[in-house]
């Protein structure tokens, strides 16, 4: 079965702050800030490899003060600071980079971006599109339903109906109702004095809406709270209003102009020198003709499993590998995950391979051909993890080989990729043994004799594969 086109839509302003706050002291050689355009741009690149969406827009708002809310109550977000200045000067670069990588920018005047997210989510939604909100928001909570999920990539939590249920204690579409009545200072809505979250939940669903709460109000209990209702009611359905996102944002935008697009690399390779982001302009940055690129990356530990992680680039083609070992050292995975790179290519090829492992790429580069002469490659035990080093002598001696260190954790962005590969193989190894020796206790416990098994390593993909070309010459095959 076909399964549904993925659009997804980015809550740009918020993002925008965690990159800021996220990234700190980046200045160009000029002087100029570019903590926030950085930090921006990482986190967007990382969704986009995460997750790969089919259709993809970012949304932003406009100036505080010229939204509908600020019309209706020119309390509403009053109380928040102005936008520092220099977060400010780094805007007209971030619209530029989004523009450089042919990702659409949404802005309505007089609306929100979560009014705007939340119009064509619904709208998109009802035409069978699966719609992932990016956003870290709890206002958005309400548009939650059918077809449509929040994702915050800082707690890498997903948010459905039962999420929301657990959050705010109803569901998605009565949010807005809670916090009618108990306001939300972030926002500065104000609610109704004296009641918090938990108990507007309590009576929201005991009386059905904020409205049934105002009618039913002789019922409510507590004397103090049953006055406030009575008092506030109109500032509470207010501020309902303004809690309420809006589905009718006028917007006339078809589902194919936000089909994910090739970046615009004359205008963006330009801009990332500009910016001086030398790290970025790696991952847009083709490898040299007839040249494979393999980054390769180890997780491990002296008692469980470990994990690596290997991306493979030639031409415009890109593959990911990663799995893991039950048992391994960071070290051994190190080695290994250069063995299934290279395990992958079929055919003798000129290879690079880039690593933030010194003892891997000392060892390939300056120390094998010593261990070949003098016989310890060969002699048993001889040389720590010997049976990886011949492996890799053999694999390196069918192709043409470079080998590179690269700086780990410095923003390298094929360094950090297989680094997220390479740390989820261990985990989700960790989870498989666990689960295996859960059901050979629970075999114990009633006395089933189970068959021996080994564990085997198990290869786990990350997003889709992108098929490899042979050459002209049909040299190159990848698995």
């Amino acid at each position: 079965m076909k399964s549904a086109p993925q659009l997804y839509l980015l809550d740009g302003s918020s993002y925008i702050y965690r990159a800021y706050y996220g990234v700190r002291d980046c200045v160009t050689s000029g002087g100029m800030p570019s903590n926030a355009i950085l930090g921006f741009t990482r986190m967007l690149l990382n969704l986009l490899h995460e997750n790969r969406p089919e259709y993809f827009a970012v949304v932003f708002d406009p100036p505080r003060d010229a939204t509908f809310r600020r019309e209706i109550y020119p309390a509403y977000k009053a109380h928040r600071d102005d936008m520092p200045e220099d977060l400010v000067a780094q805007l007209p670069y971030i619209r530029k980079i989004l523009h450089a990588l042919s990702i659409p920018a949404l802005e309505v005047p007089g609306f929100e971006a979560d009014d705007v997210i939340a119009t064509l989510a619904r709208r998109y939604a009802a035409e069978g599109v699966h719609v992932t909100v990016v956003t870290g928001d709890k206002d958005l909570m309400q548009i939650v339903g059918k077809g449509i999920e929040l994702l915050d990539t800082m707690k890498d939590q997903r948010c459905g109906p039962r999420e929301v249920l657990e959050r705010f204690g109803v569901l998605p579409e009565l949010v807005p109702d809670v916090l009618g009545l108990a306001g939300d200072v972030s926002d500065n809505i104000p609610g109704v004095p004296g009641i918090g979250e938990k108990t507007a939940a309590g009576l929201i669903n005991q009386f059905g809406s904020l409205e049934g709460v105002i009618r039913w109000k002789d019922l409510v209990k507590g004397k103090q709270r049953r006055e406030n209702i009575c008092v506030y009611a109109e500032q509470a359905r207010l501020s309902k209003i303004l809690a309420t996102v809006r589905y009718d944002v006028h917007l006339e935008l078809s589902l194919a102009e936000l089909q994910r697009q090739l970046p615009n690399l004359p205008l963006l390779m330009p801009l990332l020198h500009e910016l001086e982001f030398a790290s970025l302009a790696i991952a847009f940055t083709l490898p040299p003709p007839g040249v494979v690129e393999i980054y390769c990356d180890g997780s491990g530990r002296e008692s469980g499993p470990g994990g690596y992680g290997v991306i493979l680039r030639y031409g415009e083609s890109e593959k990911e590998l990663s799995g893991f070992e039950p048992a391994a050292t960071s070290q051994r995975m190190e080695l290994t995950a250069a063995i299934r790179g290279l395990e992958a290519l079929q055919k003798p090829k000129r290879v690079h391979i880039f690593s933030d492992s010194q003892y891997l790429v000392r060892g390939m580069s300056e120390w094998l051909q010593g261990w070949i002469r003098s016989g310890r490659l060969e002699t048993e035990g001889a040389l720590k993890n010997q049976d990886l080093w011949q492996q890799l002598s053999i694999l390196s001696a069918k192709h043409k080989v470079t080998w590179e260190w690269v700086r780990g954790h410095n923003g390298h962005p094929f360094n950090e990729r297989c680094d997220r590969l390479a740390k989820r193989a261990a985990e989700a190894g960790m989870l498989a043994i666990e689960e295996a020796m859960r059901v050979e206790r629970e075999a114990e416990e009633i006395n089933i004799p189970l068959p021996v098994v080994p564990v085997q390593p198990v290869s786990l993909l990350a997003g889709e594969e992108a098929a490899f070309e042979a050459d002209a010459d049909g040299q190159l095959l990848l698995c």
